[in-house]
């Protein structure tokens, strides 16, 4: 039975606050996300070593890769930033399943869930790199 995305989010939320890397696989990898693409020019503006053309952001110092938990948040994000994509025609996004974000995220970054939303959720760094080498399998 797949969770809902309020229950969804709430146990992200119970997980990276308790920084339990193994439940946070467990909960990323069979999830699916909406990144945000930007054009190539305002991606090579952000970060001239950028491999891909995502929406990121700085925040305390930390580098976040922009992701949404599903398509009416992403949508809530772009209606919030609007100047911000003024000057796009249409906003394209890429779906990704968990396990596929966490491989294509460049190193050192953190993730940045739901902008914008009530319940904004923020990985850092290290916490990303803990999932990303935690074994998600049950025991």
């Amino acid at each position: 039975m797949a969770l809902s995305a309020d229950s969804f989010e709430s146990k992200l939320a119970d997980a990276i606050e308790q920084r339990d890397a193994v439940l946070l696989r467990q909960l990323i990898d069979p999830a699916e996300f909406v990144l945000i693409a930007v054009s190539e020019e305002e991606a090579e503006q952000d970060d001239e070593e950028a491999s891909a053309n995502v929406f990121s952001t700085e925040m305390d110092g930390m580098e976040l890769l922009v992701a949404f938990t599903n398509e009416e948040a992403a949508g809530g994000f772009v209606s919030a930033m609007e100047e911000e994509f003024e000057d796009e025609e249409e906003v394209e996004g890429y779906v990704l399943d968990g396990g596929a974000l966490l491989d294509y995220m460049p190193p050192e970054h953190g993730l940045y869930l739901n902008p914008e939303s009530d319940d904004p959720l923020i990985l850092d760094g290290e916490l990303v790199s803990l999932i990303r080498n935690a074994d998600g399998e049950s025991e």
